[in-house]
């Protein structure tokens, strides 16, 4: 119930601040070109809030929160004032109502490579992607793909992060060619694996990492603590920083998740615990408390001493710098994975919908501000770029008519702009119903 009501809620933050900033970019760029706007919405339906202006807009809220929109005065769309007539819509020359148009797509780049600086500057910590195992007859167990290491580099493209290692890969699915993977396996000096990447096609169950055979998941490293929490079990038991965890209850262990496992599974159960500190063997007995959020497992108060994580910073004015470029990264890879879709290298159920953007929302909620930020860049990117395409009922349907009378010197009829917004409306909804069906059918999977 908990991840619902999470999801809900980073679902209408994440649409409620995108949508809004998208419709300004219209709204201000219309203004600014001497447009009138007579409605400014956020969300469709029956309005809930309202307030007008000097200039006589209407800002809104509506219940329904997939979308928005900037109604202008606009002779086709009803009868208007003739104090107004020149400040309407269709009046205007093309080369402003494509600025127009163009304004909310640009928005929520521009929104995009704002939030990456900002987390940029704030400094972010990503998790390492770490391999925990290699799935057996893939590409990666037949190049003997280590397992728990950390990959460093893909093709000789520097990775911080998972998210930079998945978007690393995907950039490479159906090349014919073999890529270098430089890794650091758990205790061990880098290396170099060879993968050929010719041989890895999406399967037809699963996921396209599944057919790669990596498995993705926590750092693991040397059972040594890197801090112990004041009164709580594993203090009061005795242990200190850099304790290296040498056995559980008579059995040897080498890896923080084996030492972990142990905790979990044993709460309000003593623990025999043999740890080496200063080069002596010491035996303790250390007794976890149950979990406040699942009672079911154990707690001791304990941290590895390897680092899971990656941290990256910027100075002011390099963030921006670095915000572009990431944003410009994620338009490149977005259109990559739209070429791969059309072209079939991609299966369409690849495809996400609301669902699973709302389950992105509430899953970066939970995890912490910086998460859902770099969530909200990134969904804020696919927006932008989505309403790029030249589908009528899109920005990009609107921005090709606009091109087409700029090439012809007048506009395109208004019965065949009727057509295609029925076929826009029409197209935009199959792809909707297709992308929901997949998101429920990952949830029951």
């Amino acid at each position: 119930m908990t991840d619902f009501l999470y999801s809900i809620f980073g679902l209408l933050v994440l649409l409620g601040v995108l949508v809004t900033f998208h419709e300004w970019g219209h709204y201000w760029v219309a203004k600014k070109l001497g447009v009138k706007a007579l409605r400014f919405s956020v969300g469709f339906g029956k309005p809930i809030w309202g307030r007008t202006n000097k200039q006589g807009t209407e800002f809104v809220i509506a219940p329904i929160p997939l979308g928005g929109y900037v109604r202008f005065v606009d002779e086709r769309e009803g009868e208007v004032a003739d104090d107004d007539l020149p400040y309407a819509f269709n009046r205007q020359p093309v080369w402003k109502r494509i600025l127009i148009v163009l304004a909310g797509p640009m928005a929520n780049f521009l929104l995009a490579i704002l939030v990456y600086a900002v987390v940029y500057m704030m400094g972010i910590a990503v998790g390492k992607p770490f391999v925990t195992s290699v799935m057996p007859n893939t590409v990666a167990a037949q190049a003997n793909f280590p397992e728990n290491s950390e990959i460093l580099s893909v093709d000789g493209v520097q990775v911080k992060s998972l998210e930079d290692a998945v978007f690393a890969f995907v950039d490479h699915i159906d090349d014919n060619k073999t890529i270098e993977v430089e890794v650091k396996p758990l205790n061990q000096a880098k290396t170099t694996i060879t993968l050929d990447v010719s041989q890895w096609q999406e399967p037809d169950e699963g996921t396209i990492f599944d057919s790669l055979g990596l498995d993705f998941g926590a750092v693991n490293g040397e059972p040594r603590l890197g801090m112990v929490a004041k009164n709580l079990p594993a203090a009061k038991g005795g242990l200190k920083e850099q304790d290296l965890i040498l056995s559980v209850n008579g059995d040897s262990i080498h890896l923080w998740s084996e030492l972990v496992t142990f905790i979990e599974n044993s709460p309000n159960k003593e623990l025999e615990l043999v740890v080496l500190r200063n080069g002596i063997e010491q035996q303790l007995t250390v007794t976890p408390q149950p979990n406040e959020r699942d009672p079911d497992k154990g707690f001791v108060g304990i941290a590895p001493a390897f680092q899971s994580y990656n941290v990256i910073n910027y100075g002011f004015f390099e963030s921006f710098g670095k915000g572009a470029e990431q944003t410009w990264v994620m338009v490149e890879r977005i259109g990559s994975f739209l070429g791969k879709l059309i072209t079939g290298k991609l299966s369409i159920k690849n495809l996400g919908g609301p669902v699973g953007i709302a389950q992105g929302a509430g899953q970066t909620a939970q995890a912490g501000m910086v998460a859902f930020l770099l969530y909200l860049a990134m969904i804020s990117v696919n927006l932008g770029f989505v309403n790029l395409l030249p589908i009528p009922m899109l920005d990009g349907g609107h921005l090709m008519y606009y091109l087409v009378e700029l090439v012809r010197g007048k506009p395109v009829s208004e019965k065949i702009m009727e057509l295609g917004m029925r076929v826009g409306i029409i197209l935009v909804l199959t792809i909707m119903a297709i992308a929901l069906y997949f998101d429920i059918n990952r949830i029951n999977q």
